[in-house]
């Protein structure tokens, strides 16, 4: 083991070595640097110039009405955001400004493939594509919620005419999608609308053959007219039954006006026993046919009110999907039309220069130490080679 004294003295002798080799090479390392020096000024000047056009919209504010609102008006936000009640149209005006389809448009309007010379490649629309990839860039701001459409071109008025055409083309196809979206959702309650109104009609011809079978029109206020009618029927059969009980007890049975009474009697319980059985015309429906006809009437009464409250509902939201399916036509809220740039944006001249002479230098240096390791260690390096090769023959 070393003391610290003879610790010190190794590492700073290795350090010495270490720069005695950097000096021996001096000439060598600068030189390598000062070239790649110029070459490297040389190859920025002959890189190509892009200039950078950026234009500028305003994402779209939540919106708090329409047929999200009058369908997802009792949800929580977290669920009517998941369902697309609110904001989050930043969203698809990413995917329309990534798809394939304003791609090719922006490729056939200005000419790309001959642009980025890509006339003889094997798929020249699908390296093109690539190629306008590279040369544009969606950024979303959090801080301030804007869009911006950034475009890097060789021709600084190329590149602003293809920033803003992207803004046309969100413009149309958001529009017309939403527009579609907006007619799908129109025809659905449209025919859901047309459907209850059927089944409304074949519901009043069912109400129409229930009233002519039964003469039911209205069978709450019916059966207690029907009540009240059998109540007094059967007040004024017992009145007469008791004064014909009093004359008869009076002047026996065989007396004329106890035989009228008896008559009266008689006649008060046939109207009785007959309006039981159907025959008035305040509720002509038998006891026996009763059960039935209040069943038939439940079932019609149960499947009017469901109607009802789907036409209540479905009516004042098929007027709301014709209006919005007009009205979806939003202008993009643009703050910026991109403008030719006056400046280039890249490349970076200086960083290109730094970057290769000091990359240079370094590889120099490294060069340097590894051929003075392998000057001094080659020997000793190959005899321990065979040595190791005869062992394994061995």
């Amino acid at each position: 083991m070393m003391n610290p004294q003879e610790e010190r003295e190794q590492m700073s002798e290795s350090w010495w070595n270490l720069l005695g080799t950097l000096f021996a090479w001096r000439r060598f390392i600068i030189g390598v640097t000062f070239a790649m020096g110029v070459v490297s000024i040389i190859i920025s000047l002959l890189l190509p110039v892009y200039f950078k056009a950026s234009s500028r919209l305003l994402l779209p504010e939540s919106s708090g009405g329409g047929l999200a609102s009058a369908l997802l008006g009792d949800l929580g936000s977290a669920a009517q955001s998941l369902l697309g009640a609110g904001g989050g149209d930043y969203v698809r005006y990413m995917a329309i400004l990534g798809s394939s389809t304003v791609k090719k448009r922006v490729i056939e309007e200005f000419d790309l493939v001959a642009v980025y010379e890509m006339e003889d490649e094997e798929f020249p629309m699908s390296e093109t594509m690539e190629e306008l990839d590279g040369n544009v860039e969606f950024v979303i701001d959090d801080e301030f919620d804007f869009l911006s459409i950034q475009v890097w071109d060789q021709d600084p008025q190329r590149a602003a005419d293809i920033s803003n055409f992207y803004l046309l083309l969100l413009d149309e196809v958001s529009n017309r999608l939403k527009r579609e979206s907006a007619a799908t959702f129109r025809r659905y309650v449209e025919s859901r609308y047309d459907a209850a109104e059927a089944e409304r009609y074949a519901l009043l011809d069912s109400l129409q053959s229930f009233q002519q079978q039964y003469g039911v029109f209205a069978l709450e206020a019916q059966t207690e007219a029907f009540f009240t009618q059998v109540a007094e029927l059967r007040s004024e059969a017992l009145k007469f039954e008791l004064q014909y009980e009093m004359l008869k007890g009076q002047y026996g049975p065989d007396n004329s006006q106890v035989r009228q009474f008896e008559e009266l009697v008689n006649a008060a319980d046939r109207k009785y026993v007959a309006a039981l059985e159907g025959s008035e015309a305040v509720l002509p429906v038998s006891r026996s046919e009763a059960p039935s006809m209040v069943r038939a009437f439940a079932n019609l009464e149960m499947q009017r009110l469901i109607l009802e409250k789907i036409l209540e509902f479905v009516a004042p939201l098929r007027e709301q999907a014709r209006f919005e399916e007009e009205r979806q036509t939003e202008v993009l809220q643009v703050v910026d039309e991109a403008s030719p740039p006056v400046r280039k944006d890249k490349p970076k001249r200086a960083i290109v220069v730094i970057v290769m002479t000091f990359s240079a230098g370094i590889l120099a240096v490294l060069y340097a130490l590894i051929m003075t390791w392998w000057k001094r260690n080659n020997a000793a390096f190959i005899d321990r080679l065979k040595k190791a090769a005869e062992t394994h023959a061995a």
